[in-house]
């Protein structure tokens, strides 16, 4: 149905491609995206009943920072990406965290060759945003495939109406380029622009397509409200303000849904 998958206006593996340290990757370094990953494990734990028997897949994984931070918690985590070079970045923060249950795949999200019903949690978080709504669509039915009959899937996509995000669309425009070449900070590309609604729209199609109830739906907006270069110590004093009066204008949209196959 599509031929051609792979994001051609995004390099994945010059992206991934951190020939330093880990101690100076985005996720260990800055207090901010410390921060967003603590409230993305919050919610997680909050919604997901995960316990030492579980089997996490995280599909389009990137770093694997997400599920890596979990991994303590369950039996197994399997972290699949279709870049070499972000499965290197998941190896070296997982020997940075000292993780041993972890396996990494190099795969299609279009088709996992995991069998049906493998896993008690699937999810990922800024995948689904480089794809259209059908495209987005196909993905959602393979994660639905893969997961147990009784299990939980999430996804998480930028919020548009955040900060960060508002920077990375200016960094991005083509008139601004010649002025903003020189400031540090990700740029967007092809992104598509999901909400709340669309997201929870993308999902209720792809499990009535495939057959699937939704039992139940939890949804959070995480990451700080305050841009990516806050300093810490600025961050610490007025972050709670913000994050608690415009929550909505937080980094990331977070929607889990618990599944029952019949």
């Amino acid at each position: 149905m599509f031929k051609d998958k792979k994001i051609k206006d995004f390099d994945w593996e010059k992206e991934f491609n951190r020939n330093y340290s880990v101690e100076s990757f985005q996720e260990v370094r800055y207090y901010w995206w410390k921060d967003c990953y603590n409230q993305i494990g919050k919610f997680v734990l909050q919604n997901i009943p995960l316990n030492n028997n579980s089997e996490i897949l995280e599909c389009g994984c990137g770093s694997g920072n997400s599920s890596l931070r979990l991994a303590s918690l369950v039996k197994k985590i399997t972290l699949l990406d279709s870049s070499d070079n972000a499965l290197k970045c998941a190896k070296k923060l997982a020997d940075y965290y000292r993780v041993k249950n972890a396996e990494f795949i190099k795969g299609d999200v279009f088709h996992m060759f995991f069998e049906n019903n493998r896993f008690d949690f699937c999810w990922n978080i800024g995948l689904i945003e480089h794809y259209n709504f059908e495209q987005a669509k196909e993905i959602v039915k393979e994660m639905l495939r893969v997961t147990k009959s009784t299990g939980w899937m999430l996804l998480g996509v930028p919020n548009f109406k955040s900060l960060a995000i508002i920077k990375a669309k200016l960094l991005s425009h083509g008139l601004l380029r010649p002025l903003t070449f020189w400031i540090k900070g990700y740029r967007l590309g092809e992104e598509k622009k999901y909400n709340l609604d669309s997201l929870k729209r993308l999902i209720r199609i792809a499990s009535e397509e495939s057959g699937i109830k939704i039992e139940q739906t939890s949804f959070d907006y995480v990451g700080s409200v305050l841009p990516v270069e806050t300093p810490a110590f600025i961050f610490k004093k007025i972050d709670k303000f913000f994050s608690r009066f415009f929550s909505r204008f937080s980094f990331l949209i977070l929607v889990a849904v618990k599944i029952n196959k019949p």
